[in-house]
């Protein structure tokens, strides 16, 4: 797969749009920590908005505070959102992503557990625009392949119709 070409197409080009998708979302994060194994403060995905299980697609919010720590050194006069925390609510994302399809269903069941897969590398990342304190981003992410082993994922940050970040990752499945 050629994922430089994937990068560049998608760098302003948006993977889909809540609206289009199959399903809408409405999970907050009571849902999300019973789908993926992160918790405060390193929660970084607040609510789940759509699926398409067709496409593998979702879509979801994380809504980024002025307060947040983070922007007492990242950086001092010109606070953004660091690029690597940017990555994270993207793989969040697509953990989240994981879990309905592997069910094949469409909301968070109560008996949800935690989905069993691990990053392991960055394939690619192109960042485009700063996201600044006080910004609702959207997030996107849709599966690329999955051999059994290795699920990879691409998926962008979107602040205001502007595409901030998209990324392509790759997570391993610790198994059932």
């Amino acid at each position: 797969m050629d994922y430089d070409s994937l990068l560049r197409k998608h760098r302003k080009k948006l993977l889909a749009r809540p609206e289009e998708l199959a399903v809408r979302l409405n999970c907050g994060r009571e849902e999300i920590i019973r789908i993926i194994p992160h918790r405060e403060p390193f929660l970084l995905v607040d609510r789940l908005t759509g699926i398409d299980l067709s496409s593998e697609t979702i879509t979801g919010v994380r809504c980024v505070r002025s307060d947040e720590p983070v922007f007492e050194g990242h950086f001092p006069g010109y606070p953004i959102y660091p690029g690597v925390l940017q990555l994270e609510m993207i793989g969040q994302l697509g953990l989240c992503l994981y879990y309905f399809i592997r069910n094949q269903v469409t909301e968070v069941g109560r008996d949800a557990v935690p989905v069993p897969i691990r990053a392991t590398r960055v394939l690619g990342a192109v960042y485009m625009e700063p996201i600044y304190p006080g910004s609702e981003v959207r997030l996107i992410a849709r599966k690329l392949d999955f051999d059994g082993l290795l699920a990879r994922v691409i998926g962008q940050a979107v602040v205001e119709e502007r595409v901030c970040c998209v990324v392509i990752s790759e997570g391993y499945l610790l198994g059932d």
